[in-house]
């Protein structure tokens, strides 16, 4: 006795396969879509690390005080040339 197969089967068994075959791709290229942003936040971590080094040694106390001296011609205050200020006096 033969056993008989639907003749619906095989077109079900098509377009399972195919939809299938099209869910992995489609998880691969996500993944690989993931793995790429991963990469450039990896990245632009790096950068902001350095950019933020950069920005400390720029307003380094003693590379300001450098910039002053060489090429502003500033020098340190004379006694005559300091004002105190009390509590109140500002506000005047």
């Amino acid at each position: 006795m033969k056993r008989w197969i639907p003749i619906w089967v095989i077109p079900a068994l098509i377009i399972f396969s195919i939809g299938t075959v099209w869910i992995r791709l489609f998880i691969v290229r996500t993944t690989y879509k993931i793995n790429e942003v991963n990469q450039a936040l990896t990245q632009m971590r790096r950068e902001k690390e350095s950019l933020q080094l950069r920005v400390m040694a720029l307003r380094s106390p003693k590379r300001l005080e450098m910039l002053a001296l060489n090429k502003f011609g500033l020098s340190q205050p004379r006694v005559d040339q300091i004002v105190h200020l009390k509590n109140g006096d500002s506000k005047k």
